[in-house]
């Protein structure tokens, strides 16, 4: 499957499980495309070039890169680009490009002059480094209104069904009161309140099944009764047990502890100490766990999951009190309230309304300028990917991203928290769900801006750095999300009773409802399941590929070479070898790293890889050794900046530009930069 044939294409299925198929379509797509390049042989084998993840200097320094393949007459041969994160913001804009000024047209891109006279295209991303807030009107508060906004319209939309909940549990269904030994000394008698008292009735129900599940895992040490009974199973239910009889013990005690203002009445006859009181029960909690976040920056990460927990519940205990205490359910303004909200998660998007649309905004601002040309000038916001054609000259554009299965039912894609579901303009889709024809697929609107912001949705709940159940809680209520909700691609369009508003948040903030198989399916960045790009290049079997990784890695681990060699072994049976014993890790920063190796794919063909790390090395411009003297986190800037000014900019571009094209000097083929490139490798086991 390395070359392509020349066996005519049959109409593309709509929607399939087999790969193969697939497959099949995009050799054909390939084909088309290297004809409209006019010197690409039809039979050559097949490129790809990996892009990874890493926000603005991901995109920057592979600028850089695809800058040097360019001048070197090598980016035609590319066929699969294949993006991540910050690595799709600079290869959308190559899709993009090339859309309005196909290959045949023109061939070098950041010379193009800008629709209206502003320039050339490198000029305009030179100075979009500050994406995030560049434009006429945007700034920093801008982009903190734009947060406030999207956590405030959150609010809004959830509070009145939260304090509903509440003002419901606080309810007399029984009727009765509460034991005297559950008040606080000198508190009031505990009226209603019965879905709380219901919560703390559970507590002994599950602490009994505990002790009794404890007694069968102890009967399961005996020879006779080992097989017979489930000791994993057994393990993981102890552990449930225990840990909903702690939130249902802390939940149920909120009327308790809310009577704090009473004890403080009762022992010191002081109203005005008595009303701080009863806002300290959910200040103190708020605070403390505030104070425990900072704490976690210098120490370990329990204090962190202890503030976000105490932070969670602090909050809890707020809407307890807004509930119970100030007459607010039930009154006129509540049932308004709640009449917005029914009206907004009814009519608004929940993906418009959180940061992915700003984020998306300003990443289609910045990577998809408008260019002269005697065609119609193209919304780049709305512009559709499925409208990407072969016949531009363009490689096929991968656009990776991370189907979240957080609570799939198979062991595999649960443990991993998600799958790999790629975007392209012929099949969008993952091996979970199947694939699905781009043009098919969401009535064919899926936007390129869409496409590669959902790419580099690097914040967000229920992912492997936000696995705490409290945290991801609390962002998704707040709305500190850029993931992207969308209709599964195994999923013909079927409606819903509950607004999708409602539907989608709750599921983020519980963790439920986040798999392979459902109706609508939450994707965000591709770095949560692999960064490099290098595993849709793997599944697809790449003669060469050519994998660039300007992740942020200071402490030199290459953890997302690791992460993504092991899961193409893990996937696809494919062995990943390359010299990395060349390296001496224990001296950071890595510099000059360029490994060679080869891919043995499982159906027994193989492939080269050329590894490339974002690092310093000899005979660089006097101006990237100058920005690095200044700057000595240099090329491993943190990810959380994303505000370039010109001379970080150009650092990072021209370090990818003269990192390729000291790799490129005199190579005139790709064959002949993978078998200098293996020269080196076999030689003195180097870095190339």
């Amino acid at each position: 499957m390395n070359d392509m044939t020349g066996v005519v294409s049959p109409e593309p299925e709509r929607y399939t499980r087999d790969f193969d198929a697939v497959l099949h379509q995009e050799r054909e797509w390939i084909r088309r495309r290297r004809r409209a390049t006019e010197g690409v042989d039809e039979d050559a084998p097949v490129v790809g070039l990996a892009l990874s993840g890493g926000g603005i200097r991901s995109a920057t320094f592979n600028l850089g890169i695809l800058q040097a393949l360019s001048r070197a007459g090598l980016l035609p041969r590319v066929d699969y680009l294949s993006s991540v994160s910050g690595g799709g913001y600079i290869a959308s804009c190559l899709s993009w490009l090339r859309r309005q000024v196909p290959f045949r047209q023109r061939r070098d891109l950041g010379s193009v002059p800008l629709a209206g006279g502003e320039g050339t295209v490198l000029e305009w991303l030179r100075a979009k480094g500050n994406y995030l807030i560049n434009g006429r009107g945007f700034s920093g508060w801008t982009l903190g209104a734009a947060m406030l906004a999207g956590t405030l319209l959150n609010l809004i939309v959830l509070l009145p069904l939260l304090l509903g909940l509440v003002a419901f549990a606080s309810d007399d269904w029984f009727g009765g009161v509460w034991p005297g030994w559950l008040h606080l000394p000198g508190a009031e008698t505990i009226e209603g309140h019965d879905g709380f008292r219901l919560l703390l009735w559970l507590v002994p129900l599950l602490l009994g099944v505990y002790l009794a599940v404890m007694l069968l895992f102890a009967l399961s040490s005996s020879p006779r009764l080992e097989r017979r009974l489930p000791i994993d199973r057994l393990r993981a239910l102890m552990g449930s047990l225990l840990a909903t009889a702690t939130a249902a013990l802390g939940v149920g005690l909120l009327p308790v502890l809310t009577g704090l203002e009473e004890s403080v009445l009762h022992y010191f006859d002081h109203k005005g100490l008595a009303d701080i009181s009863k806002h300290l029960t959910y200040l103190v909690p708020i605070l403390t766990g505030v104070m425990s976040i900072r704490a976690s920056r210098a120490r370990s990460g329990t204090f962190a999951v202890l503030g976000v927990s105490l932070l969670c519940y602090g909050l809890l205990t707020l809407i307890y009190h807004l509930s119970a205490h100030t007459g607010l359910v039930g009154s006129r303004a509540y049932y308004i309230w709640l009449g917005v909200s029914l009206l907004l998660a009814v009519l608004c998007n929940v993906n418009a309304l959180s940061l992915h649309s700003y984020y998306r905004g300003r990443l289609a601002n910045a990577y998809l300028p408008v260019v002269a040309t005697d065609g119609e000038l193209a919304d780049p916001l709305h512009f559709r990917l499925a409208d990407l054609k072969p016949e531009t000259g363009a490689p096929l554009h991968l656009i990776n991203t991370t189907l979240n299965t957080s609570s799939s039912k198979l062991e595999k894609l649960r443990s991993r928290r998600g799958d790999s579901l790629f975007l392209s303009p012929l099949y969008c889709g993952s091996g979970a769900t199947g694939f699905r024809l781009c043009r098919d697929w969401l009535g064919g609107n899926l936007s390129l801006s869409t496409a590669f912001a959902v790419s580099g949705a690097a914040v967000d709940p229920n992912t492997y750095g936000t696995s705490s159940r409290a945290l991801s809680f609390l962002m998704s209520l707040l709305n500190l999300r850029l993931g992207y909700w969308t209709r599964n691609p195994a999923s013909e369009r079927r409606g819903s009773l509950l607004p999708g508003w409602y539907r989608y948040m709750f599921r983020e903030m519980s963790g439920c409802g986040l798999a392979e198989t459902g109706q609508d399916i939450h994707l965000s960045d591709g770095g949560h399941f692999e960064n490099l790009g290098l595993y849709e290049l793997v599944r697809r079997r790449c003669r060469y590929m050519i994998v660039c990784d300007a992740g942020a890695d200071p402490d030199a681990t290459l953890f997302d070479l690791g992460r993504a060699v092991q899961r193409v072994r893990a996937d696809f049976g494919a062995v990943v070898e390359l010299d990395v014993e060349s390296l001496n890790i224990a001296d950071a920063p890595l510099r000059g790293v360029r490994l060679f190796g080869q891919v043995r794919y499982a159906d027994g063909s193989f492939g080269d890889i050329l590894y490339i790390k974002a690092s310093l090395s000899a005979d660089l411009s006097p101006d990237i050794y100058a920005y690095w003297r200044a700057n000595p986190e240099f090329p491993n800037q943190t990810t959380t900046d994303q505000f370039f000014d010109e001379m970080q900019f150009d650092s990072y571009r021209q370090l990818g530009l003269e990192v390729m094209s000291g790799l490129l000097r005199d190579a005139t083929s790709v064959e002949q930069l993978f078998s200098r490139a293996r020269e080196a490798g076999t030689s003195d086991k180097a870095v190339v």
